[in-house]
């Protein structure tokens, strides 16, 4: 049975295979990291507000904030995409822009991640404006007093790299490879049944060593 000791032996002597390894991973991650197309994010915010405060008006908020999503149709993303003089499709612009109702906090948060920043501020400012207007929509389908607005907190702006995380990847890949790299030393020292040391000989067979034999060159 390996001891401590053992261990530790085995990972001075393989050391250089799990530095290999973990090198390989990181500079692999580099390299997709540098393939993939840069994404810019920019966020706009809306307050939620009702017409009155109600237990039963706020106890429908969730629901009908979750459904407000659902109000960018292809329709309006073919208007905005033509306001904006993009030339892109519904579902090209939809896959960057997201959405996200916040109920418990009367907030709206609206992320957009583009390949280039200026249009991401442009497109988030655009589809926070578009909901808007189709939500006033549907407050003229209830009463005025169940009314459930939204109103701008924080126009957007551009907030970050959004992806690719050039070094968080590097990080995670040279992490990755190292767990790799200690696998595949304890696997090769598994496989490998020689004997090396005088430990190596007490240990199979149960023995202590009384003496060794040097060795000798010529």
């Amino acid at each position: 049975m390996l001891q401590a000791r053992d261990y530790i032996n085995v990972l001075l002597r393989r050391w250089w295979v799990i530095a290999l390894i973990g090198l390989a991973a990181a500079a692999a991650a580099y390299g997709v990291s540098k393939l993939q197309t840069p994404l810019f994010r920019a966020s706009t915010s809306y307050t939620v507000i009702t017409s009155r405060y109600d237990l039963g008006l706020q106890g429908q908020l969730p629901s009908v904030m979750n459904n407000w999503p659902d109000q960018l149709t292809d329709a309006r993303l073919q208007e905005i995409s033509d306001r904006l003089q993009l030339d892109r499709t519904p579902d090209y612009l939809r896959k960057y822009i997201k959405i996200q109702p916040q109920p418990n906090n009367l907030r709206l948060l609206i992320n957009v991640d583009y390949p280039d920043a200026d249009t991401a501020v442009k497109l988030a400012d655009a589809v926070g404006e578009t909901l808007k207007a189709e939500v006033a929509a549907l407050n003229a389908l209830r009463l005025s007093t169940d009314a459930i607005n939204i109103q701008l907190q924080q126009p957007a702006k551009f907030l970050e790299l959004a992806s690719p995380k050039t070094k968080i990847n590097v990080l995670a890949g040279g992490i990755l490879g190292g767990i790799i790299g200690l696998l595949v030393v304890f696997a090769l020292e598994y496989a490998d049944d020689t004997l090396k040391t005088t430990s190596d000989v007490e240990r199979w067979t149960n023995l202590a060593t009384l003496g060794s034999i040097p060795t000798t060159e010529g």
